[in-house]
């Protein structure tokens, strides 16, 4: 518990990709944006949802390729 608590405390205040502000008391922003924790690597990281949405929408197009690319 100690670790994940210690790991909060290097959440950043703004996303990873565009620097856009994230307030740590805004209900709506704790709601809707991601954070990634790597404990082995103790990094956390913090994403918008409209980077997020990319993020996760560049992952489906590259898999659909590899799927693709798979059956060819």
């Amino acid at each position: 518990m100690a670790t994940k608590v210690a790991l909060f405390e290097k959440l950043e205040d703004k996303c990873l990709m565009c620097e856009k502000r994230f307030d740590k008391m805004n209900k709506e922003q704790v709601m809707t944006w991601s954070v990634v924790v790597r404990q082995e690597e103790e990094t956390v990281r913090l994403y918008c949802p409209d980077c997020w949405d990319k993020a996760v929408e560049i992952v489906q197009n590259f898999k659909k390729h590899l799927e693709d690319k798979n059956k060819k």
